[in-house]
């Protein structure tokens, strides 16, 4: 699921305890169109058992008590900020309740320390695997900071045990402190190998978790419209068809779980891919967005807020640029004098989010990041 999708999951998650899965309503045949989405059990195979207490029959990643998701986390995991694919934080925890952060600064230097963290229960339901993940660090004065992380979702991603946590209470994490997400992503390397098969010639909804634009290959996690896995937390590798251009679509939305229509021919190769929400949203939900809504989500770039602390303002022209598949307005900023406005720098913000900066030297705009 994109950033922004989590964001919007958890302003409802504090009025409204998570729920399943809604029913199915689209109808047809092409991606595009209102179709019928299937998922079919025998698309997930179930593993073989293997030994260690962290797997059961079924899934290594299907926890089967406190001990099984508790080996799972013990290591050391890697964090990537929105927009972009270079760690600047990793995190290890140990057996014993510890937990190590070591944190790159944009001047490239680092920070760490050392902390605590207890699986805990998001709603009171004793006989349930521990959802909660609460870090604490200790901070001057003898107090501690406390961040508590839904682990909202999980697959397996291209030798990756991935983890999509969900911060749940009001007070500042690292990842939001640093690098303003409430919905990090973590990664560590595993030997575990997925056990399914691609799915061909079918229509179904699935998360995006990585994709290479390169080889023109996409790996996909089986799963409902919101985005509640099926069968097995594992993301098989698909390949595109020729026809299909993966640097045309909405780049945000391909990476970290996005939720996508999807549909494979007989080869079991993507023809087509449609984003469900874009999809959900046509249907009657007005993603319109104010200037002044579009102003707030780029003033809280660092970048941004630097150029404004150095006296710049905002201007806006009325101008729209659709870039990657998506409806931007186009803020420009620069100096403000008494009887004209000269325009130095070129933002463009979309309804979800997304931020991206123009180049004037080759004439682009490129992703700066989500906000």
């Amino acid at each position: 699921m994109s950033r922004w999708i989590c964001g919007l999951i958890v302003s409802m998650s504090i009025l409204i305890p998570l729920s399943g899965c809604s029913a199915m309503q689209t109808q047809g045949k092409t991606t595009g169109q209102n179709q019928q989405v299937r998922s079919s059990d025998k698309d997930k195979n179930a593993a073989q058992l293997t030994s260690g207490s962290v797997q059961n029959a079924a899934d290594p990643l299907d926890f089967a008590d406190e001990n099984a998701l508790n080996a799972v986390l013990e290591g050391q995991w890697e964090y990537c900020p929105p927009a972009s694919f270079e760690p600047a934080l990793w995190i290890r925890f140990t057996k014993d309740g510890k937990v190590h952060e070591r944190i790159k600064n944009p001047n490239g230097t680092y920070q760490e320390r050392n902390g605590f963290y207890q699986l805990k229960r998001w709603e009171m339901q004793l006989e349930a695997v521990p959802n909660l993940l609460q870090i604490q660090f200790p901070v001057a004065g003898g107090y501690v900071t406390t961040s508590d992380f839904l682990i909202y979702r999980k697959t397996l991603c291209d030798g990756k045990i991935v983890l999509e946590l969900m911060q749940m209470n009001n007070g500042d994490s690292t990842f939001s402190t640093h690098f303003r997400d409430t919905c990090p992503v973590l990664e560590r390397a595993t030997i575990w190998q997925p056990q399914g098969t691609v799915k061909k010639g079918e229509t179904f909804y699935g998360a995006v978790w990585k994709m290479n634009p390169t080889t023109k290959t996409v790996w996909v996690d089986d799963v409902t419209e919101d985005g509640v896995n099926i069968g097995r937390y594992e993301s098989l590798l698909y390949q595109t068809a020729p026809q299909l251009d993966l640097n045309a679509l909405p780049p945000q939305l391909l990476v970290n779980g996005g939720i996508w229509t999807i549909q494979t021919d007989s080869m079991g190769r993507i023809t087509a891919m449609e984003p469900y929400i874009y999809g959900e949203y046509d249907d009657g939900y007005d993603m319109e967005m104010t200037e002044e809504e579009a102003a707030t989500i780029l003033s809280g770039f660092t970048e941004v807020q630097f150029y404004l602390n150095q006296g710049m303002s905002m201007f806006f022209d009325g101008d729209i640029e659709v870039i990657s598949g998506e409806t931007c307005i186009v803020i420009a900023l620069g100096t403000n004098h008494r009887d004209y406005f000269v325009r130095e720098l070129y933002y463009a913000v979309s309804p979800y989010g997304t931020v991206y900066s123009y180049d004037v030297i080759t004439d682009t705009w490129n992703l700066l990041g989500l906000g």
